[in-house]
């Protein structure tokens, strides 16, 4: 998998160039440079190395972080093998149909794909080993209380 190639979707359009492309040095720059958008790493692998995953969730984890002008977090780090690119009907059902942890993370539930920040915490915790975004801002809930309870008292 290259990884030195940015997608970015937004709402909006893109600002067209003369080439039809916007290049950026690194991809928080492109973020950075296109708020509210929505950085997606695709490979026609089943999965990736070592290094890509470290670079990807690095990547991953500074997109997690909350925008407070913007109240919401940074940008939304999608992971895409070919379970999720070669899928014939649904995520869901190739999830389900591939079994181990991509069923496990479904488990009964419902996918919603169409909203791309819960696509991208499904696929960090698949691809990249991350723990849910839900998990981690619970974590950081139950730290303030009990930070404020040990001030208090």
């Amino acid at each position: 998998m290259s990884i030195e190639t940015v997608y970015l979707f937004r709402m909006e359009p893109l600002l067209p160039t003369t080439e039809g492309l916007i290049i950026f040095p690194r991809y928080r720059d492109a973020s950075e440079a296109f708020p509210s958008s929505t950085l997606v790493f695709a490979t026609m692998k089943e999965g990736l190395s070592q290094e890509e995953i470290k670079r990807i969730r690095k990547l991953a984890q500074w997109g997690r972080g909350y925008d407070r002008d913007r109240k919401q977090t940074r940008a939304p780090v999608i992971v895409l093998t070919g379970t999720e690119l070669f899928t014939e009907m649904s995520l869901e059902e190739s999830w389900k149909e591939n079994g181990g942890k991509h069923k496990n993370l479904i488990g009964s539930g419902w996918l919603r794909t169409e909203n791309l920040r819960v696509l991208a915490d499904f696929t960090q915790q698949l691809y990249l080993g991350m723990p849910s975004y839900d998990s981690v801002i619970m974590k950081k809930i139950r730290e303030r209380e009990a930070k404020r309870k040990r001030l208090t008292h």
